[in-house]
């Protein structure tokens, strides 16, 4: 009665809410934007590997000595741990594979594919074509078509 709360149902959700994290307030919050992780290099990944390992997995305080995220720590010390090669933690993003292919089997299938892309070009352009042709044939038999319909 003092705080005029209706019914006990609802003090009852409200701590269900509240215990599960979920509770909402009823004014406008500030979204908070995600900062951009920092760039780390291949030798700093490796030694905060090495760091997390010598100290029981402790991803946490690798994570806030390194001024990295938990889940990057996380996600190197894994994949170190599952092959054993630090190659695993060198991030070849946007760099060409090397442009010649090593046997018969992988020039054989190079060949391949840019032939596959040589014939959906040509089909492309075949395509392409045959519409310009039908829409200057439409444009080109307009007229006459108007002018049967007005007799």
């Amino acid at each position: 009665m003092k705080y005029k709360i209706r019914h006990i149902s609802q003090l009852k959700q409200w701590i269900i809410q509240y215990n599960s994290d979920k509770l909402t307030v009823a004014y406008a919050t500030r979204k908070r934007v995600k900062k951009m992780g920092r760039k780390v290099s291949f030798d700093e990944k490796k030694q905060i590997v090495q760091w997390t390992i010598n100290h029981q997995n402790n991803y946490k305080e690798a994570a806030s000595k390194y001024d990295i995220s938990y889940q990057r720590v996380y996600s190197w010390v894994r994949k170190y741990l599952h092959d054993h090669n630090w190659e695993v933690l060198k991030d070849n993003r946007g760099r060409n594979k090397d442009k010649e292919p090593t046997n018969e089997l992988e020039r054989l299938r190079k060949r391949v594919r840019e032939l596959e892309a040589e014939k959906r070009e040509s089909e492309v352009q075949i395509a392409f074509a045959k519409k310009l042709v039908e829409i200057r044939n439409r444009e080109v038999h307009r007229p006459d078509d108007i002018k049967r319909f007005k007799k």
